[in-house]
């Protein structure tokens, strides 16, 4: 993105000219792992970057996987565009640009991607397109977002279909082998988060997508998220069908998702609500009235008026995301886990860490319980989460299928600093023998 406008829309000269002129350039479309660049920014640079988000001092942010907090220059972005409309009486119309700009950083086709409300929306396409009748089995976790469970289930209710919830594993190929062994004859597809949203254990999706093709099945990945937390490139996972969003990882707007079909599977995939965008040309006056049939384009499925707004402030996340560097920040993400980590697993056995241990494994998020045994503390686990925000610190409580357990999830807007304090939290709510709350 242009170092101009980044200074128009909030950053500041100090922190834009701080970047090396090769920091600002896209990488290749997709690539993983990318090690060409210096993978390390220093303390005064990630503070510099800090500055860039409104996020109040006197709050610890540290739910993430939830929702980002949107940098200046994505709110800008925003702003800019809602105000260019109602100045110009410019209607949005929609062009692609942001399909194109996600489909090369992910290695896939423009026409593969479609924008979306969010993942609970792309689910719902995803899974009532496929040709499924009444007794076929669709395989899914056991720590399912209601997003990404809901729509299969609600199509088990209404169409018959058969919904089986597999245990994920401690490790990847346990994570394989439980779902291998899950198959039956009727199984027709698996559909699995690629990072769960109750730990944050990266599933080995690769794997469990050739699996999938070995078997005759279709794959389904729900990717809310992977985008801006880890690097990944769908023609290497070669899933049939992933589901995504700008608002968690990638730090756009709220309410912001995207959706991947593979080419050959497009016109395989049953549309029923079409609209504007949808078709190319319709004539009420023809006899009987005439409508072609839905583009062969993912984008067929973002109909209707959308909020161009919205579009932009993804625009400019992905522009800051590329200024600052996929695999600078992946690096800082995964650098700030591992201190979480570091810090929980010397506690001499008063938590227990739910996440893999395999560094394969490992993203940005953090499950873990407060043991009962070292705590006086009733339910101990929301109770925590509860008292830290009431101490500025916001985290996220997993109830949800009877995981029980407390989220810490960590950007690179963090710091060390941060996660002591978090554990400063922990230590005087927990281990405080003067402490029952």
């Amino acid at each position: 993105m242009d170092r101009k406008k980044f200074i128009k829309t909030g950053v500041s000269a100090a922190l834009v000219s701080s970047f090396s002129p090769s920091w600002g350039k896209p990488k290749n479309a997709g690539a993983p792992n990318d090690t060409s660049v210096n993978l390390s920014y220093d303390v005064s640079t990630w503070e510099k970057i800090r500055q860039a988000f409104p996020l109040k001092q006197n709050i610890t942010f540290l739910n993430n996987g939830t929702m980002g907090i949107t940098p200046n220059p994505v709110l800008n972005a925003i702003t800019e565009s809602f105000t260019h409309i109602a100045e110009n009486g410019a209607y949005p119309h929609h062009n692609n640009q942001l399909e194109t700009q996600l489909a090369t950083l992910l290695g896939c086709l423009p026409e593969e991607i479609g924008i979306t409300k969010n993942v609970s929306e792309s689910i719902n396409h995803i899974a009532w397109g496929l040709p499924l009748k009444s007794g076929d089995e669709v395989l899914i976790t056991q720590h399912e977002h209601i997003g990404g469970c809901a729509a299969w289930m609600r199509r088990a209710q209404l169409e018959g279909i058969r919904v089986t919830a597999v245990p994920i594993g401690s490790t990847p190929d346990e994570c394989l082998s439980l779902i291998a062994r899950a198959i039956s004859p009727k199984t027709k597809a698996i559909a699995v988060p690629h990072i769960p949203c109750t730990t944050g254990q990266v599933l080995p999706v690769k794997a469990i997508c050739a699996l999938a093709r070995e078997k005759g099945l279709i794959s389904v990945l729900d990717g809310a998220h992977p985008l801006g937390m880890i690097q990944f490139n769908l023609r290497e996972i070669d899933c049939d069908y992933y589901a995504g969003c700008f608002h968690k990882w990638m730090l756009g707007p709220i309410g912001s998702g995207w959706m991947y079909i593979k080419k050959d599977l497009i016109d395989k995939t049953r549309i029923t609500h079409v609209a504007a965008y949808s078709v190319n040309a319709f004539d009420m006056s023809a006899v009987p009235p005439h409508m072609d049939i839905p583009i062969l384009e993912v984008s067929r499925y973002a109909y209707g008026s959308f909020s161009g707004p919205h579009i932009a402030g993804c625009k400019a996340a992905l522009d800051w995301y590329q200024l600052i560097g996929p695999a600078r920040i992946e690096n800082r993400i995964k650098q700030l886990n591992t201190y979480l980590r570091n810090k929980l697993e010397d506690t001499d056995g008063k938590v227990k860490i739910l996440n893999a241990k395999d560094p394969s494994s490992q993203g940005a998020q953090l499950g873990f319980q407060i043991m009962p045994a070292h705590t006086a503390q009733k339910d101990p686990n929301q109770g925590f989460v509860n008292f830290a925000r009431e101490n500025g610190l916001i985290l996220r409580y997993v109830g949800e299928n009877k995981v029980d357990c407390v989220r810490v999830s960590t950007h690179y807007y963090n710091n060390e600093t941060e996660i002591d304090r978090f554990f400063e939290l922990l230590k005087d709510y927990a281990w405080n023998p003067a402490s029952t709350r």
